[in-house]
């Protein structure tokens, strides 16, 4: 019987240290998008994140706040993500964990063999 996805991922998924900087054209799995975006987004750096988002990229807060591709970051975490849950077909991943003590989601789209957040859901 075939392990779950979620553990099939974590065996092969580096959770720290990815040292090529992120470009859109590098980006080829849902995990190395996951990974990138993670440290990207810890950093602040809006550079290595404007290629992993979508052109209609949406950020989801607590308390109704919604945040566009050229707002994100909201603000810096102080946690790194611990991802509990993750799905992925050919053409949508879905990861799902906590940081800073608050569930957050992320989910992706593959187009044309390219991985984009399409979506981030932070709870309150």
């Amino acid at each position: 019987m075939a392990r779950p996805v979620c553990q099939r991922i974590s065996a092969r998924w580096p959770m720290f240290g990815y040292s090529p900087p992120a470009t859109f054209e590098t980006v080829e799995t849902f995990e190395e998008l996951l990974a990138r975006w993670r440290d990207a987004d810890a950093g602040g750096d809006t550079g290595a994140l404007a290629p992993l988002l979508a052109d209609g990229f949406r950020g989801d807060g607590p308390a109704g706040r919604v945040l566009g591709k050229a707002d994100w970051p909201g603000r810096p975490p102080s946690a790194a993500f611990r991802w509990t849950r993750l799905e992925v077909t050919p053409a949508v991943g879905v990861a799902s964990g906590h940081r800073d003590g608050v569930a957050c989601t992320v989910v992706a789209e593959c187009r044309d063999g390219r991985w984009r957040i399409v979506n981030v859901q932070r709870g309150s």
